[in-house]
């Protein structure tokens, strides 16, 4: 048991708890002390319930399980996806709809707005696509005059139509670009409407910013969404202007109950390279006590499925290793964000890509001494165990994403392109656990994420199979990680990550009151062989700074 000062009064006491804490010296307690926020108190009913004054609240667990807060370190809480795609008047439809129902979804958006104007929408599943690329034919017969930009659900790729291409002026002609893929028909030379990584700048950059009131209205609903899951701290990827201007208007408004980092978007795929190096001299004025906006992102690959990521061994049946989205002008801006101390993000999948990240950032170590934030490769998929070990001597965490870690329709397209075996070898978490790297987790939601849900995703790093569907063709992709190990890394890791362990991630006096409370115990699951239930689990109660800020009994 740990406590402060036992003079003084709580206000608000959690008893009757099976309560975790994430911390070796006292895992497991049965209540909890509340004072300003913070934990005043850590152990027993009867030493909590001596700080219960006139004014005291005192919650009755009722024997629920409480856990810290979930961290969530690779969101796109703000993002043109979920959320914000209504108030932004964008055309919108889950990952799980079949060609035809986007089309028809499009045609009822284009009823409900008449007009030439551009429709722009997401999120397209590659699985439905022969290859995984939607082409502008899919587009064409329903809309020959209007154009229609419209993202998959990774947001790497895009399908336009025939105006589309016409408006954005990409010809047969149109050269390649260096960190992009701007698709032409081997037979005709002409662009096939696939577009991906700076393939899509040219229609990209046509899009309009939504201005700061719809992100505040977006943010405030994917916060509530958030909330519901138990999340109490997140890392807000790719982020632009007008998002991290919002987010730090709402924490000025009181509006904000999350700690936020956001990961500022560098690369130029809608315009935004130049801008971000402007709004970096923003960025002292937008920090706040929630809001840490001192995290840079830049997307040094894109994914396999248009050989956007760069490996090590050739793509299957070619000689082809593919490419970075990262240009030599890029490498260079972000030597000066190292040498700046901006945190630093980076987007990484293939194994070549991942090498050449980890050589920038030893580089930044020994060069520059304000380098030494934590560093974060977001979705490492293959790393070599030489790279591991270099991410754990570095102090760079591995933001591991579902549905990365399990077999799905869209990741088997990446056994013809890479192989069998290389493909389900991707993910190998509890290799990495055990080399010594910090792994943290994202969802990555709405990004090929139909849902912030943390549960179903715990569940499937400890099974590694599809939560969705436990027959999915397969099994298991790969070793499974314990749930002790995958408790911390839904918590103090990704506090660790965004660089507040010292405040939260874990249930220790001193540190706030950011906790969620769920109706299911999670390793009473574990030891009746339910395993398969951890998704099923629902989150009851989530509290931040001492304050219940989602409630559901």
């Amino acid at each position: 048991m740990a406590s402060l000062a036992a003079a003084e009064t709580a206000d608000t006491i959690f008893i009757n708890g099976q309560i975790y804490t994430v911390d070796e010296s006292y895992p497991w307690v049965e209540a909890l002390a509340v004072s300003d926020g913070k934990l005043v108190l850590v152990g027993s009913n009867k030493a909590a319930l001596q700080l219960a004054g006139s004014d005291t609240e005192v919650v009755d667990l009722g024997g629920a399980f409480m856990m810290p807060g979930i961290q969530e370190n690779h969101v796109h809480a703000s993002s043109a996806g979920a959320t914000i795609l209504p108030y932004a008047n964008r055309a919108t439809f889950p990952p799980e709809s079949t060609p035809e129902e986007i089309r028809q979804t499009l045609l009822d958006y284009a009823e409900a707005s008449p007009g030439d104007g551009w429709i722009w929408g997401q999120q397209w599943d590659p699985s439905f696509f022969e290859d995984g690329r939607a082409r502008k034919d899919f587009l064409d017969d329903i809309f020959p005059d209007r154009p229609v930009y419209l993202v998959d659900s990774s947001a790497h790729n895009a399908v336009v139509n025939s105006k589309a291409l016409e408006l954005a002026g990409i010809t047969s002609d149109t050269p390649q670009p260096e960190t992009g893929v701007i698709e032409m028909d081997s037979n005709s030379g002409e662009p096939t409407g696939f577009l991906a990584e700076m393939g899509l700048f040219p229609v990209g950059s046509i899009q309009t910013h939504p201005d700061v009131l719809l992100w505040k209205k977006a943010i405030l609903e994917s916060q509530e969404i958030l909330h519901g899951f138990g999340i109490t701290a997140i890392t807000d990827a790719a982020v632009s202007r007008e998002a991290i201007m919002a987010w730090a208007e709402l924490a000025e408004e009181d509006k904000v109950r999350l700690r936020v980092d956001t990961a500022l978007i560098m690369n130029d795929y809608f315009g935004e390279e130049a801008r971000a190096q402007e709004t970096l001299t923003l960025l002292p004025d937008l920090q706040s006590r929630l809001i840490d906006p001192f995290t840079v992102k830049w997307g040094a690959d894109g994914t396999p499925l248009t050989k956007t990521s760069k490996m090590l061994e050739p793509y299957e049946g070619t000689n082809e290793y593919g490419i970075l989205t990262i240009s030599e002008n890029m490498m260079n801006q972000m030597r000066e964000n190292m040498r700046d101390g901006y945190k630093m993000m980076a987007h990484s999948i293939g194994d070549g890509t991942t090498k050449l990240v980890l050589d920038m950032i030893e580089e930044g170590r020994e060069s520059y001494l304000a380098f030494d934030a934590v560093a974060q490769i977001a979705h490492p998929l293959w790393v070599t165990p030489e790279d591991m070990d270099r991410m754990a001597r570095l102090n760079v965490v591995a933001d591991m994403s579902p549905p990365v870690y399990f077999r799905f329709p869209t990741g088997d397209l990446y056994d013809p392109l890479l192989g069998p075996d290389r493909a389900a070898a991707r993910a190998q978490i509890a290799e990495m656990l055990r080399r010594g790297v910090t792994v943290s987790y994202g969802s990555d939601w709405p990004a090929s994420a139909p849902s912030a849900n943390p549960f179903r995703n715990m569940e499937a790093m400890i099974t590694r199979e599809n939560p969705d569907d436990p027959d999915y063709p397969g099994g298991p992709l790969g070793e499974g990680v314990g749930l002790e190990d995958v408790i911390r890394i839904f918590t103090i890791n990704g506090a660790y990550s965004m660089e507040h362990d010292d405040i939260t991630g874990s249930i220790e006096v001193g540190k706030f009151a950011d906790l969620v409370v769920l109706d299911q115990n999670p390793f009473e699951l574990v030891e009746a062989g339910r395993t398969r239930n951890i998704g099923k689990i629902s989150a009851v109660m989530t509290v931040f700074e001492g304050e219940i800020v989602f409630d559901a009994r």
